[in-house]
């Protein structure tokens, strides 16, 4: 099981340098990219402010300090919604039971009661990248083309790691090759 950073953690370095919440999080290249871009726009401000107060206009001395409150702003929401995600999946054990029967009724032929576990899931995790997926599978089986569609551009949006983007891949061609055959017909 992977370890987390505790969240007091990950909100005090996030409120001292915005994006190394990021960092703590799983989420270095962002992480790390947010934080080094403000810590050069409050490089700015220091410098024209501090170090060459004549050398710099007003107009481009708010402008930066708009910047850098947009980037701190920035690296606090991201950093909130990382953490929620991070933490809603983090251990869920009924989640996994309750996903393994979505499976089970799918495999009996039992779709319409798969497909309401499915939004029984969604409804607890609106983020559920496993739940959106199975949707679009189980209304590409069922001939619902939009809405599987809808479902499986919503799951690769949500699946960050790129663990399911080869299983979406698959679903959306199979999709695509079922419309050009009914178009040669």
């Amino acid at each position: 099981m992977e370890r987390l950073a505790h969240p007091a953690a990950v909100w005090t370095v996030n409120l001292l340098v915005p994006g190394s919440g990021l960092v703590l999080l799983g989420r270095v290249l962002a992480g790390t990219v947010l934080a080094l871009l403000w810590a050069a726009a409050v490089a700015g401000l220091l410098v024209g402010l501090v170090v060459w107060p004549d050398a710099m206009d007003a107009g481009p001395l708010a402008s930066l300090g708009v910047l850098t409150g947009i980037l701190y702003v920035t690296g606090q929401v991201l950093t909130f919604a990382r953490g929620r995600a991070v933490r809603r999946r983090a251990s869920d054990a009924s989640r996994d039971a309750a996903f393994l029967e979505v499976l089970a009724a799918t495999l009996q032929g039992r779709t319409d009661e798969a497909e309401a576990a499915c939004k029984a899931l969604l409804r607890q995790d609106p983020d559920d990248v496993e739940a959106t997926l199975h949707l679009g599978v189980l209304a590409a089986r069922t001939g619902r083309r939009a809405a599987a569609r809808r479902y499986l551009r919503r799951a690769r949006f949500l699946d960050d790691a790129g663990r399911w983007d080869f299983r979406i891949g698959r679903e959306l061609a199979a999709m695509a090759g079922q419309a050009n055959l009914s178009r040669e017909r």
